[in-house]
């Protein structure tokens, strides 16, 4: 029988839904009660301002790697151990089942290494069960692939690792990381602890902090290399939007360089950097007058949610969106009345991990603050 890649990559995924289903459920049991676990999502999605209210099932596969891949609230990363061992696995197979969504052609390779995601996440949760099934759609694909190259299906296996990020590209502009380094405070800045507090609710009565995507190498820089080809736009923006939706609203800079190193690359010339960002405009995100990239779920006009952190968080000032600012900014005013101008900025910068004002981050906060005065 012909092997056939997608329907191998929808067999693991299908295969995969029916037994993450329970491994949250039981999990979560004695936090939630009587509750199904998709009101944690529907809790996430309303601290986090999307607008459009989503019906979650258990067995629907997006819902369930959203669970063991992001922060639920005062339950923390309730699947995942200290080497964020589930949130790099399942990132790569929400980004896997993003292009399932969007009828990638996934290759043989390809089909092999979302196979193997899905075994390493069933070993990690010591899923006997399902475990040999999973090995055996993936060991499937192994044979295809080791039968296309020619080769043992150990050189096969071996061959599909990606390595980490090796190549860096020269530009004369600062990299992200610089700009952050910038910024480094002598001492860890906390936000106030004000700043946090919500309505109670299942997950806890604490507004949700920024967290940053973890990165994954999902593909080489050829992919990059083959932009603008059907197969490498449709990965790189499966990537982008995953990122995107994940961080939103994140600045364009920041998701560029994200998706470039998910396929080898840990800085960009400004020629390619070009290219992925129209790459990302294209994937349907609103990308605003100020480079920020918003996830589909958020209607930038009507957001009023704002996400703290501390000076060690991944996320320079500058890349903070000046509405997400001035957002804080007016929850701060509401609880401290009569709060004078300088006061405010120096609380509205605390609330982001920040203390001391370079240029940079003063231009920044100064745009921010006009729009909350055109408001009032």
């Amino acid at each position: 029988m012909t092997f056939k890649p997608n329907l191998s990559v929808k067999e693991c995924l299908d295969h995969l839904a029916t037994r993450l289903d329970p491994i949250i459920a039981s999990r979560l049991t004695d936090d939630l009660g009587n509750h199904p676990w998709t009101v944690v999502l529907e809790i996430l999605d309303e601290k986090k301002g999307f607008t459009k209210g989503y019906k979650y099932w258990t067995h629907d596969l997006q819902a369930q790697l959203r669970m063991i891949t992001e922060r639920l609230g005062d339950f923390g990363y309730p699947f995942d151990d200290r080497q964020r061992t589930v949130s790099t696995l399942g990132n790569e197979l929400r980004i896997a089942r993003k292009q399932m969504a969007h009828m990638h052609a996934f290759s043989v390779e390809e089909a092999f290494r979302a196979n193997d995601f899905c075994v390493r996440l069933l070993e990690h949760f010591e899923d006997g069960d399902g475990l040999e099934e999973a090995k055996r759609i993936r060991y499937e694909a192994l044979v295809a692939l080791a039968a296309k190259e020619g080769v043992t299906e150990q050189v096969a296996a071996a061959a599909t690792v990606v390595q980490p990020t090796v190549r860096v590209e020269t530009t004369e502009e600062p990299s992200e990381k610089a700009v952050g380094a910038a910024e480094d405070e002598s001492e860890v800045v906390t936000p106030d602890p004000a700043v946090l507090v919500r309505e109670p609710s299942v997950i806890g009565d604490k507004r949700l902090e920024f967290e940053p995507w973890t990165v994954v190498p999902i593909g080489g820089v050829e992919i990059l290399d083959d932009l603008p080809k059907k197969a490498a736009k449709e990965k790189v923006r499966a990537a982008a939007v995953e990122i995107a939706t994940y961080e939103g609203p994140i600045h364009l800079d920041r998701l560029v360089q994200m998706t470039a190193q998910s396929f080898g690359l840990q800085r960009v010339r400004a020629l390619r950097e070009r290219k992925l960002a129209y790459q990302i405009q294209q994937a349907g995100l609103l990308v605003d007058a100020d480079k920020f990239v918003w996830p589909r779920e958020i209607d930038p006009g009507a957001w009023s949610e704002f996400r703290p952190n501390d000076s060690t968080a991944d996320r320079p000032f500058i890349h903070i969106s000046p509405v997400e600012i001035a957002n804080a900014a007016q929850f701060i005013q509401t609880k401290r009345l009569g709060i004078g101008a300088e006061e405010l900025a120096v609380a509205v910068l605390r609330t982001f991990g920040r203390q001391r004002r370079t240029k940079q981050v003063a231009a920044h906060l100064v745009r921010a603050m006009s729009r909350l005065a055109e408001a009032s």
